[in-house]
């Protein structure tokens, strides 16, 4: 038996008929016996304060190792595996066999852990930042890296992957989010102990160099928001009150198709932000907190205007009150309204209208911290 803790390579004797065999280390190796030209026996391998206990089957002719079986164990576990296999092997039996029993599952791919990956998010995180994952693994990591068992992973081959992102010309922010999936995807791994150490941190220093780049933002001014607003009026008037909405308040698009009627408190003169619609779906907010937004008093006045006008129609209907779970903004069938839709039919048409150059519709959010500068300063 030879039990050196800490050694690069151990030599492990086998019966005297085998030839010596280099056991990579540190491990504790007991030699157990040869049968047909192969030698099994267990070791005891320790990583920081783990360890962990195998069996290994090795060809002599060939010089490779099977792994039979793995479990977090001990030196005694190690040496009970040694006598358990010498007992069967002088009964006669297969030590491949019995071994096979205890198999632990192959190391697998990067890719098909991906897959197991993924699905552990349902329900965990937004279906949003779900797509974000998968989404930065199909375009960034499945070509390089997806195809290697996770032990294979190493070191030095995410580090070229890396240095490949950057070679492709990738925004610093690219290649910080595409390593992180990276890096999340791996950590779970080392969790579950597929792996022995997460190759995919601490690799800033990888990407220092790679280009910044940040689209700069130019919100609408004071006199281009009237000029928005009247196109918006004349192309658009049943959107009047979301746009104003979404000037006035600077809530996500999700958060505007999240209101409903319930959510006004006229008197107090606030909007209750509870929910929001993402990718067609009801969720909490994106901090997934309820707050209170101030409305202002033209603000209030198209709100109220738009509840007139909803509650004449349900009137219209044989329908006296309007249900406080209504949505404020609601499409044509009473849903709530398809705010991708919405940007593209009427909110990019309405700045064409008003001579105005295209922005991003998130991007009048910026308008109310404009608009309440331009108050104080005056």
């Amino acid at each position: 038996m030879i039990d050196p803790y800490g050694k690069k390579d151990l030599v492990l004797l086998s019966l005297p008929n085998a030839a010596a065999t280099t056991i990579p280390g540190p491990i504790c190796a007991m030699d157990l016996s040869e049968k047909n030209g192969k030698l099994a026996y267990a070791v005891l391998s320790k990583i920081g304060a783990v360890e962990k206990s195998q069996l290994h089957m090795r060809d002599l002719s060939t010089g490779q190792d099977q792994v039979f079986a793995r479990h977090i164990g001990s030196k005694k576990l190690a040496d009970k595996a040694k006598a358990i296999f010498e007992a069967r092997l002088k009964l006669g039996q297969s030590i491949e066999d019995e071994a096979r029993a205890g198999d632990a599952p192959s190391i697998p791919t990067l890719d098909a852990y991906f897959d197991r990956f993924s699905k552990t998010l349902e329900g965990a995180v937004r279906e949003s930042t779900r797509d974000c994952y998968e989404g930065r693994y199909n375009n960034g990591i499945r070509q390089e890296l997806g195809g290697l068992c996770l032990d294979k992973i190493t070191r030095e081959r995410v580090e070229e992957f890396a240095s490949s992102l950057v070679g492709k010309g990738l925004a610093k922010d690219t290649i910080r989010l595409t390593l992180a999936t990276l890096r999340k995807i791996l950590s779970k791994a080392h969790r579950a102990r597929l792996i022995t150490e997460n190759p995919a941190t601490r690799l800033g220093e990888f990407y220092r160099q790679a280009p910044t780049r940040h689209r700069e933002i130019e919100p609408l001014t004071e006199a281009e928001v009237i000029k928005l607003l009247e196109a918006v009026r004349q192309y658009s008037p049943q959107h009047f009150a979301l746009f104003l909405c979404a000037i006035h308040t600077g809530l996500r698009s999700g958060e505007l198709a999240g209101l409903q009627w319930g959510d006004l408190d006229d008197n107090g003169k606030f909007l209750v932000v509870r929910r929001g619609i993402v990718r067609g779906k009801l969720n909490l907010t994106k901090s997934g907190k309820v707050r209170k937004v101030d409305v202002s008093d033209s603000l209030l006045a198209a709100l109220l205007d738009l509840r007139r006008k909803r509650k004449e129609a349900l009137l219209s209907k044989g329908k006296n009150e309007l249900p406080a779970t209504d949505w404020i903004f609601e499409n044509e069938d009473g849903g709530f309204q398809d705010m991708k839709n919405l940007k593209k039919r009427h909110f990019q048409k309405c700045l064409e209208k008003a001579g105005l150059r295209r922005i991003r519709f998130h991007e009048l959010s910026y308008v109310l911290s404009l608009l309440m500068f331009s108050v104080l300063s005056k």
